[in-house]
């Protein structure tokens, strides 16, 4: 391959990493969300349940702007401590009413399902999903098809470095195809 060839295709690989950088920016970077609402009947934790999105439930709950929470998470998995200690209902989460459980399937879409099932057994009227920036409009597509209350949709914060951006970027895309394919109401 001759290095005016080499710089061709990098040239055309540079501009298309660029063009999807730049179509996935509103989505997956600088997504809609939502401040945290007066108040939510639940504050709902989608996997994986990182320190960072159960801090933010449990400012929630401690503000009062939540009165119950619920956490997606592998019974299995124990890398996260805040998960671990509301699901046993201990220390700071021990007030509170918190539901934990594996959806099935334990997907965006078996959490949605989650959530609707609770909001049908509880009677409740709104939900805070906390999830982290490149899931939120995912997030809330499966949400919305699965709940009609009032839904929030909250940050966690998270940083992430480079290379898990490209990941979200790539994981997400797929996602939302997939999405696409296999529509379903809830």
């Amino acid at each position: 391959m001759t290095l005016k060839r080499l710089v061709g295709w990098i040239f055309w690989l540079a501009l298309l990493a660029a063009v999807i950088a730049a179509a996935g920016w509103k989505v997956y970077v600088t997504p809609d969300v939502d401040a945290a609402p007066e108040q939510s009947d639940v504050a709902y934790v989608i996997g994986p349940p990182t320190d960072a999105r159960m801090q933010v439930a449990l400012e929630l709950l401690q503000s009062g702007s939540a009165d119950s929470l619920m956490v997606s998470l592998d019974p299995d998995e124990t890398e996260w401590s805040l998960a671990q200690a509301a699901c046993a209902g201990a220390g700071d989460f021990a007030r509170y009413r918190v539901l934990c459980d594996m959806p099935d399937p334990f997907t965006t879409r078996g959490e949605a399902q989650w959530l609707e099932s609770e909001v049908t057994a509880h009677e409740w009227d709104s939900a805070s999903v906390i999830t982290f920036t490149p899931h939120i409009e995912r997030a809330q597509m499966y949400m919305e098809r699965c709940f009609d209350g009032e839904l929030s949709m909250i940050d966690s914060g998270e940083d992430l470095a480079l290379w898990d951006w490209a990941y979200q970027y790539a994981y997400q895309t797929g996602a939302f195809m997939k999405a696409g394919l296999t529509y379903e109401q809830c």
